[in-house]
């Protein structure tokens, strides 16, 4: 618990939400009821790892989770960018995929709603990452070719 109270705000909002997001994505996204009349009826339904964007939806908020919870234990992972940048674009290629996926399908429930709800947290906890560690412009300096980033100053051979 000490190292859950150790991340910044917008870390543990994102573990927490990211956690909750996938435990969704398990559950029934779309539901269609049917009605066979004297003989019964019932309904039949699917988690949001159905088709395209219910894939890549899933397999993103894995990878997120697993990169908050190695942040979580300490795990240093050599990437050329910040562990903010990398969460806060998970964060929103997530969110993204949670918004097509509810407007592209027919018949989405209550779940698939609180998975979206739950992807907007991720991009609120994602903000407050990028807020606590410098704001936009700490980010902007990592990404070659941004206008406000850092350029590699060339030196002459001497």
């Amino acid at each position: 618990m000490d190292r859950f109270n150790a991340l910044g705000r917008g870390l543990q909002i994102m573990l927490v939400a990211g956690a909750l997001l996938l435990i969704d994505t398990f559950l029934r996204w779309q539901e269609v009821e049917f009605d066979l009349g004297p003989i019964g009826g019932g309904s039949v339904g699917q988690s949001a790892w159905n088709g395209f964007w219910g894939v890549v939806l899933g397999l993103l908020t894995v990878v997120l989770v697993a990169w908050l919870v190695a942040r979580l234990l300490g795990v240093s992972i050599p990437l050329p960018f910040s562990p903010t940048l990398i969460a806060a674009v998970l964060a929103a290629l997530i969110f993204l995929f949670a918004l097509i996926k509810n407007l592209d399908d027919d018949y989405s429930t209550f779940w698939a709603w609180v998975g979206l709800a739950l992807s907007v947290a991720l991009l609120a906890g994602a903000w407050l990452q990028i807020q606590a560690s410098g704001g936009m412009e700490a980010l902007k300096s990592e990404l070659p070719g941004m206008p406000g980033a850092s350029a590699p100053v060339a030196t002459a051979p001497a």
